[in-house]
């Protein structure tokens, strides 16, 4: 689903758990595209072919799947980055942080760039900034685009609640902090790593808000 120039969101709706993904389209030299997060290959109960079903959704956006050249991983958990493994083997380049690249690599990833706090540059019409925000594993990051307005949250907040923290290395204070800093952001397109209750992809300010206030209140 094209949001606007260069931002389209791909939300899950099989019946199996998978997680929410989007691109980037377009921002690499060359017209190439930036993919986050594209989950299962299969999902792991129902065996939907949940990267299949992802890619033809891009195709379907008029865009060309084979032309996503950088993977980005919010963190390391199988249904957030299985798709990755696949897609890195057919020529992408994969960039994640350092403190979740053991549970990639068990999956058989490999990583090429690893992400800090700091700013992103994918081109001239898109910088990112990297937030590292620990809590639901240790090398959990969002993603935020500042000129408009964009946060991905991976899996640190859905809507009205919060990512797990008994995972290995998930902290209920790291994931607190990590959803103060992002609730202080300027944010109105806010999309979260899983449709939980509800799409996942909560839009305009007020919105945003909302669910911010409700999470740090009354979780």
């Amino acid at each position: 689903m094209k949001v606007f120039d260069r931002f389209h969101v791909y939300l899950w709706n099989g019946r199996d758990n998978n997680c929410n993904s989007c691109l980037f389209a377009g921002v690499l030299p060359g017209g190439r595209h930036v993919l986050v997060d594209p989950g299962h290959i299969l999902t792991p109960s129902t065996g939907e072919p949940a990267l299949e079903r992802l890619l033809a959704e891009i195709g379907r956006d008029g865009l060309d799947p084979s032309a996503i050249d950088l993977v980005i991983l919010t963190h390391g958990h199988p249904d957030h980055v299985e798709g990755a493994v696949e897609l890195r083997r057919l020529g992408a380049k994969v960039a994640m942080h350092r403190e979740d690249e053991a549970i990639f690599r068990r999956l058989g990833g490999e990583v090429d760039l690893y992400l800090q706090d700091g700013t992103l540059e994918l081109g001239a019409e898109c910088r990112l900034e990297v937030l590292h925000s620990p809590g639901h594993s240790p090398g959990h990051v969002t993603l935020y685009w500042p000129e408009r307005k964009v946060l991905v949250a991976g899996d640190c907040v859905f809507y009205r609640s919060t990512g797990r923290t008994d995972f290995p290395g998930g902290s209920p204070d790291q994931l607190f902090s990590s959803i103060g800093r992002m609730a202080a952001l300027d944010v109105e397109e806010l999309l979260c790593g899983h449709p939980y209750g509800h799409s996942g992809f909560l839009r305009g300010r007020e919105e945003v808000r909302e669910n911010f206030e409700y999470i740090l209140r009354y979780l």
